[in-house]
């Protein structure tokens, strides 16, 4: 394999669609954090990754996917990096937060809550967030993300040492033309009721897009 093409590999500018490129760097496996959910995490590869987008799209904010992403504030937290929530949709609730560990961790965590009145200047606050390096997470809420904007948002990831998510409603993915490395869809089931989950990964990194078997919806880790 020619070298520019193993580079643009690393960075994410290219697809394999196949599990063997799942172990194409093995040094990634060891920044693995998981998602509290052991099928999510096979299916991931191992979990979420440092330096990479996670796009979750989801049917109704609120169900469950804030559980998932909170094994990363634990890392966050205990690295002593800053955990930064960009527009978010509602509060979040500090006794909530103050489960994650154990209070002598949860005492140097910090969480910054910012709520851009434009989308320009969401992203703005995102690359800026990222490109300085405090942070440990950051979460972006975005109501019609564009391919221009999760570029951007791409390769201020990857230059960072944050775990990166956006959440953002579900669209169909024929009006969705621009790639991610990973993009998670997550609904409520309407068939089984209440207190089940669907996951749908619609893209993933060495691997086909994959619809996971229901799932009880994710809890919030304790202490």
């Amino acid at each position: 394999m020619s070298a520019p093409l193993q580079q643009l590999l690393e960075k994410g500018s290219l697809w394999r669609g196949h599990k063997g490129a799942a172990n194409a760097n093995a040094r990634e496996s060891l920044a693995y954090v998981s998602t509290g959910q052991v099928e999510l995490d096979q299916a991931l590869g191992g979990g979420w990754l440092p330096q990479r987008l996670h796009e979750i799209q989801l049917q109704q904010f609120f169900v469950g996917e804030l559980a998932l992403v909170a094994p990363a504030m634990v890392q966050a937290t205990q690295q002593q990096r800053s955990i930064f929530w960009l527009a978010p949709p509602a509060q979040p609730y500090a006794p909530a937060l103050a489960q994650l560990a154990e209070a002598s961790v949860m005492a140097q965590a910090q969480h910054i809550v910012l709520r851009p009145q434009r989308v320009t200047d969401t992203l703005w606050s995102a690359e800026t967030i990222l490109h300085s390096g405090q942070a440990g997470v950051l979460m972006v809420w975005l109501e019609e993300p564009s391919a221009i904007a999760i570029r951007r948002l791409h390769l201020a990831a990857a230059a960072s040492q944050a775990y990166v998510f956006v959440f953002s409603p579900w669209q169909p993915e024929e009006a969705r033309s621009y790639a991610t490395r990973l993009r998670i869809h997550l609904s409520q089931d309407s068939v089984s009721g209440y207190g089940q989950v669907q996951w749908q990964l619609l893209k993933r990194m060495g691997g086909w897009p994959l619809r996971l078997a229901r799932q009880p919806l994710p809890k919030w880790p304790s202490k």
